[in-house]
């Protein structure tokens, strides 16, 4: 099992980090510290990754250590075959209720495995007799894009022949390219203090935990000549000294993958526009806008977490974005075209993670990037995750691309 322990970092601070146990059974007692964790990720990624990605590669390697325990004859990793690899994905196929892993989970799981297997083989192939190599758990395919003279590398996980199990849910995440003029409308009305948020969420791809985490100077203007600005970089390198031991009970938010992220150029003005406004809001309300302060706070003035931001957007979304689509949609005479939208988003809220969903439908069917480029903007680390994303909303992006619903301010100011 994954058992979590605190390790203290450079800056003292305290964080998860997981073990990979052997424990007995019946008793729950354990026997052995394996040491496995260091095949999770190289160390200086480790670093990086936050605890409940680390928290969730031990989860998926701990499910493949228990197949082999109680599935196979295998006393010793490098003993493995790509059958027993096999073995493993077809069984993580159902769960132990009977019912299917979803895709995306399935994928991620294959994912973590390969990557813990290649790891181990490239740090003790020299001392083991290995039954696979690394080639057959990965290979590499250079792309050639004569137009622009570049070359990418394409990281592929091997598929071993197992197809991934069918999704039978699909979480309704989409929101049409004129539904964030209307959410953001609504936003600058009722709830100014996260519309920046919403918008860094929307035109730079950021994650809800990623956004409580940027500081009032963490975002950086860049300019040209006269002034003028010609890109905006948020600092997202590191956790925000605000939330650093914390030790509240609820989540702060964290950041899933350290970086510079850039807010793409289609939207630096709107961004600058919204930033300026934010900061004098702040300080019209006397909040810290020092550069290490919260860029977002609660109304009490202290650091936004992850849980708050969630929540006042869901609020938002269902007790004016929602009610004002159907009015404009009325108005407008489209209400049948949204119908199908509005029905599922009062079924199913689709979370605050549609607007980083919004950004990424944007750059595939407005900007036309390619899925490395894509891969680059959202600040992912696998080219691979963009690939499956793409072939698994297909269907979302012809619906985005084909969208016609325009929001205009003036019907609905015309009956206020």
């Amino acid at each position: 099992m994954n058992r979590a322990v605190q390790v203290e970092g450079e800056d003292g601070e305290l964080q998860k980090y997981p073990c990979i146990v052997l424990y007995e059974e019946e008793t729950d007692i354990p026997i052995l510290y394996t040491g496995l964790e260091r095949y999770l990720c190289h160390l200086v990624k480790s670093e990086l990754l936050n605890g409940k990605t680390l928290s969730a590669k031990a989860y998926a390697i701990c499910h493949f250590l228990n197949y082999i325990l109680k599935e196979t004859d295998i006393n010793s990793l490098h003993e493995c075959t790509l059958g027993t690899v096999r073995g493993f994905l077809k069984s993580m196929k159902t769960k132990e209720d009977g019912t299917e892993y979803s895709k995306s989970t399935w994928l991620r799981y294959r994912d973590y495995v390969m990557d813990f297997l290649l790891m181990y083989y490239t740090y003790n192939r020299d001392i083991l007799p290995f039954q696979y190599v690394g080639e057959e758990l990965k290979s590499l395919t250079i792309v050639k894009d004569e137009k622009h003279h570049k070359k990418a590398t394409i990281v592929h996980n091997a598929s071993l022949h197992i197809s991934a199990p069918k999704t039978t849910h699909k979480k309704n995440r989409i929101l049409i390219d004129g539904y964030l003029d209307l959410l953001l409308y609504e936003a600058k009305k009722y709830e100014p203090d996260i519309t920046l948020g919403i918008a860094l969420g929307a035109y730079a791809g950021l994650r809800e935990g990623e956004v409580v985490n940027v500081t009032c100077g963490g975002l950086q203007t860049l300019r040209k000549g006269f002034g003028m600005v010609s890109g905006i970089e948020i600092d997202l390198t590191d956790k925000a000294p605000y939330f650093k031991n914390w030790s509240k009970k609820t989540d702060p938010g964290t950041i899933k993958k350290n970086r510079i992220q850039k807010v793409y150029n289609d939207f630096i003005s709107n961004i600058s526009d919204l930033y300026e406004y934010h900061i004098a809001l702040m300080e019209s309300r006397g909040f810290d806008t020092s550069k290490d302060a919260p860029l977002f706070v609660n109304r009490q003035g202290k650091p936004m977490t992850v849980q708050t931001y969630s929540d006042r957007v869901k609020k938002l979304f269902y007790e004016r974005f929602l009610p004002s689509l159907k009015r404009t949609c009325e108005l407008q005479g489209t209400y049948a075209d949204n119908a199908a939208f509005i029905e599922a988003y009062e079924i199913e809220y689709p979370g605050a993670h549609m607007f980083r969903h919004w950004f990424t439908m944007y750059l595939l069917t407005k900007a036309r990037l390619t899925s490395g480029e894509i891969m680059k903007w959202r600040g992912d680390s696998s080219q691979e995750s963009m690939n499956d994303y793409i072939h698994e909303n297909a269907d979302l992006i012809e619906i985005f691309r084909e969208s016609s619903y325009t929001f205009q301010s003036q019907i609905l100011e015309d009956i206020l």
